[in-house]
């Protein structure tokens, strides 16, 4: 994620970004009440209020520990794959190895790409979503360490910034720059910073990981941050509305983000250049992948999971407003129905006027939930 071109790096909510430097973890977010917001009919009765406020705490919970957790968990597996497929092409270089551990940066890249809807707390504040995933790569100063002759040590690669490390730069290093990489194209320096760059990687989707399961730098685990919203002495979340409105905002910064950013810029273009997984021709998928990730956190699933466990968002619009409830997952479908219909891989398609029709197609109906989790959804948790 990560774009540089674009004030929504971060994705965070106003909110949050006010309280980044009063809080440990700079994701809070407050609101006035904490009430549900009341129905055009009538004022809700205190004992609805109170089931309200009931099904608002489990959904924070729920979505720390059924939505995020195994969603990193499933990152931490599958960058602990890619380690591994890179360990087998170092010890032995060749096109099949290499292919592997190619398939391996592809299938690490679905969890990562599906937590990008909640792509906030220690994903931001702590810095792992730009170690992770900063793009676009910066070629020059890529290029710039793999001529030099300063040695490659764990130590140097954690002083890269984050444009020189992380998913692409590994991509760059595995695909080349036109998905067209053979084992023979690469030094043995460039093997040897493919090696240093993928530990450091997996080593940070571990860290991500413990940040919300045990917490890490003696904090407390961001689940539990999360959990206790609105309990007093929470500075993060005072109030449990704050981490409902954390999630919505999540989704609605990653539909920005993919509508116009990672579509948006290329479409203006018509090349390439601005595609996010441009060197693997993985861009579509990447896309795929962010939709689905606002799916799963409005409807409480983990990713590459097709079933909702505890409570979701989904659960308290639908309480509040069946008809809009069933809307938004309409609207999620459409888009990616619409995201299905592009060319895949959509790289070698950027001058073909089908394709970019296609594309903007795609491009309007994720606008089109956008505007309805702004609209609609938002004023709902807000309360």
């Amino acid at each position: 994620m990560n774009y540089q071109k674009t004030l929504n790096k971060n994705r965070l909510s106003i909110a949050t970004a006010i309280l980044l430097g009063l809080v440990t973890f700079g994701t809070g977010c407050s609101n006035n009440t904490s009430q549900p917001t009341a129905t055009t009919e009538s004022q809700p009765t205190a004992t609805t209020e109170a089931q309200s406020g009931d099904i608002k705490k489990v959904i924070v919970s729920d979505f720390a520990n059924q939505v995020v957790i195994p969603t990193y968990q499933l990152l931490v597996t599958k960058s602990g794959d890619l380690s591994k497929a890179v360990d087998a092409f170092v010890a032995k270089p060749g096109d099949d190895t290499l292919k592997a551990a190619q398939e391996a940066w592809r299938a690490s890249r679905t969890p990562w790409e599906q937590s990008e809807a909640f792509a906030f707390g220690p994903a931001s504040s702590l810095g792992y979503d730009g170690d992770l995933d900063d793009w676009p790569v910066n070629e020059t100063d890529v290029k710039a360490v793999i001529s030099s002759k300063a040695e490659l040590t764990p130590e140097s690669i954690k002083q890269l910034q984050t444009t020189q490390k992380g998913f692409h730069t590994i991509e760059y290093l595995l695909f080349g720059l036109n998905n067209d990489r053979k084992a023979a194209d690469l030094s043995e320096r460039e093997i040897k910073m493919l090696k240093l760059l993928t530990d450091a990687f997996n080593q940070t989707a571990q860290d991500l990981t413990k940040s919300w399961v045990e917490g890490v730098n003696g904090n407390p685990a961001y689940s539990q941050v999360f959990a206790t919203a609105g309990d007093s002495g929470n500075n993060s979340y005072p109030t449990v509305n704050a981490a409902l409105e954390e999630i919505v905002q999540g989704k609605i910064g990653c539909l920005d983000e993919v509508a116009n950013e990672k579509i948006g810029e290329p479409l203006k273009e018509k090349t390439t250049k601005d595609l996010e997984s441009r060197f693997s021709h993985h861009s579509l998928e990447d896309f795929k992948s962010n939709i689905r990730s606002v799916e799963n956190a409005y409807l409480g699933r983990a990713a590459e999971s097709n079933e909702s466990k505890g409570k979701s968002i989904s659960n308290l619009v639908a309480q509040t407003d069946p008809k809009l409830d069933e809307q938004v997952k309409s609207e999620l479908q459409a888009a990616l129905v619409a995201l299905d219909a592009v060319p895949n891989p959509v790289e070698p398609k950027m001058s073909d006027a089908d394709a970019l029709s296609k594309l903007e197609a795609a491009q309007k109906a994720i606008a089109t939930v956008q505007e309805t989790m702004e609209q609609k959804v938002l004023p709902i948790v807000k309360g």
